[in-house]
């Protein structure tokens, strides 16, 4: 289940991202690749500290003695090889610089107009990182259906097989049946969590996550707290509608929080409220069906999530905690989307109006502003769509999207032309960046669907 991280990417395994070796070039591709690093300089030696990638498109390479100080460079820091980028400063690799890297028997590799560096960068980091990327992977496709078997009342042991048949193992808890030996951990009030099977290992973390969701299956039995918790949800979920009004809720219920100056809402999917009582018992925690709600006194910090979606509101008096509902409920529908906490301070974005519009009202933009684009962009393998979005992600600055793409600032300028040429729209005009923007996100949301 988890990946193997003991040993760093090869240059061979970079060819899995598009890269290719120059014909006729005989290359040890065998080499373990540390980082990836991207630069233009002639001389990049003072920023190497050995084993990495150096990736260029060659602005700075204009002369044979210009290949032969920059490979030079690079075996004097011991770099793993290099990764040339065609298309933009140079059709090939220049001839001087493969045979200079062949004397010194410094690897090459290419990178077309369709493989972007932060491709290479991000597969190497991501490589890097894989125990880490394994278990949110586990977690995304955990979390849903445990919460599904909260749901529907499952005993620990039916959760167990459900998170089982997920990761491929069988889990065993109790006090007496867990080897010492394996990784494990202790529910309390239950006994040892662990596991046995012929894969690897569950990370920790996910023993924990799993341990969480038995301990709720636990608190699930006390039928009075569960009653409880669902009379809240339907007492929050007439203040929603307005079917009852705020002030109401200090009478009905006896929770000591309404005596606070303010309030927070924070919305959770279903099935989450034993979880949510458990880790924070002073809450008021509401079950209604399609979601669970949570008061709080004091704004939740990014530590409460426990693994799932949640949607929070600002803090608001008691008098207003109708909105306050409907604001973390919009907040949840982002999260679930995407995969995280949503606050308050994320709901007046652009990007969050946006998510929260049928996709059908977005499609104009994609159709007319990026498809274009990118039709262009696969025929004649150039980039601007990427261009398009390190603009935007500069803010509109030239200067600073050229540093970002490591390409001369006329160049960028030109793309930004050709762009205008092909739909008819300016990106260094406001209006247009804006639709652009639009159409990007749009183009992000169908990808996903």
């Amino acid at each position: 289940m988890t990946a193997d991280v003991s040993a760093a990417p090869t240059l061979r395994d970079l060819l899995q991202v598009g890269l290719t070796v120059p014909d006729g070039a005989a290359a040890n591709l065998d080499r373990s690749v540390s980082w990836a690093h991207i630069t233009e300089m002639r001389d990049p030696s003072r920023y190497l500290r050995g084993g990495e990638v150096v990736c260029t498109v060659g602005i700075s390479l204009q002369t044979p003695q210009d290949c032969r100080t920059f490979a030079d460079a690079l075996a004097a820091a011991g770099a793993a090889g290099v990764c040339f980028g065609i298309g933009d400063g140079h059709d090939a690799v220049p001839p001087a610089l493969l045979e200079r890297c062949g004397r010194l028997d410094l690897p090459v590799l290419i990178a077309s107009p369709s493989v972007p560096f932060a491709r290479v960068s991000r597969f190497v980091a991501e490589y890097e990182l894989g125990a880490e990327i394994a278990v949110a992977r586990a977690t995304n496709a955990l979390v849903p259906e445990l919460l599904s078997a909260l749901r529907r009342h499952a005993s620990a042991r039916e959760l167990l097989d459900t998170a089982g048949r997920l990761l491929n193992c069988y889990f065993l808890l109790g006090t007496t049946d867990v080897d010492e030996s394996a990784v494990s951990v202790d529910v309390p009030g239950v006994g040892t969590l662990g596991w046995v099977g012929s894969g690897d290992q569950p990370e920790p973390p996910l023993l924990d996550l799993i341990a969480r969701f038995v301990r709720a299956t636990q608190a699930q039995q006390d039928v009075e707290a569960a009653l409880a918790r669902e009379r809240v949800g339907q007492l929050l979920s007439l203040v929603e509608r307005r079917m009852l009004l705020p002030d109401a809720l200090s009478q009905l219920l006896d929770w000591p929080g309404f005596a606070a100056g303010t309030l927070t809402c924070s919305a959770w999917p279903a099935g989450a409220g034993a979880l949510l009582s458990m880790a924070i018992p002073a809450a008021l925690v509401g079950d209604a069906p399609d979601l669970c709600l949570m008061l709080t006194t004091d704004p939740l910090d990014a530590s409460d999530e426990l693994s799932l979606p949640s949607g929070h509101s600002a803090s608001v008096p008691l008098t207003e905690i109708g909105s306050a509902i409907g604001q973390a409920r919009i907040a949840l529908d982002l999260a679930r989307r995407r995969g995280r906490r949503v606050g308050p301070e994320h709901l007046s974005t652009l990007d969050s109006l946006l998510e929260q519009l049928p996709l059908a009202q977005l499609a104009p933009f994609r159709q007319q502003l990026i498809d274009p684009l990118t039709e262009v962009d696969r025929r004649r393998g150039t980039q601007h769509v990427l261009t398009l979005r390190a603009f935007l992600a500069a803010n509109g600055s030239l200067s600073e999207t050229s540093r970002n793409l490591y390409l001369h600032t006329n160049t960028v300028r030109h793309r930004l032309g050709r762009i205008t040429e092909i739909t008819g729209r300016d990106p260094l005009n406001h209006a247009d960046l804006t639709a652009f923007s639009i159409g990007l996100q749009a183009t992000d949301r169908a990808s996903d669907a």
